[in-house]
């Protein structure tokens, strides 16, 4: 099912939306915010229920905190919401660029410490 999906999605080739806009939380759902129903290609993230120390002592949730900055890019980044599908991965995800305008949206999280960069895919600065 996944490569007649995939299929269909090279047909188009690229997926723009104008004027994105999320009314409420279910408008988009994200499962981790390495995933839009599609895994954004070359990185990492936190799993949803995952912690990590932030500071000696205290932990903090990182998997709500990347998926939360992920919806905030989406919602507040200016532009057209450009989804491309690249290749389908060896779990059968499809993987996708995914742009805000200029912005590419992986290569943000990856800057911002929100993803790991995936095979060195992208540098933080």
């Amino acid at each position: 099912m996944k490569l007649v999906i995939f299929y269909l999605l090279l047909i188009g080739r690229v997926f723009a939306i104008d004027d994105f806009v999320l009314n409420s939380e279910k408008t988009l759902y994200i499962v981790d915010s390495d995933s839009l129903k599609m895994r954004i290609k070359g990185i990492d993230t936190p799993e949803i229920t995952q912690t990590c120390k932030k500071i000696q002592h205290q932990t903090t949730d990182c998997g709500q905190l990347s998926k939360g900055y992920l919806k905030k890019l989406l919602r507040k980044t200016p532009g057209r919401l450009l989804i491309t599908p690249i290749e389908i991965d060896h779990y059968h995800r499809v993987l996708v660029r995914v742009y805000k305008g200029d912005i590419n949206i992986g290569k943000l999280m990856v800057e911002s410490g929100m993803a790991y960069s995936y095979k060195n895919t992208y540098q933080a600065l």
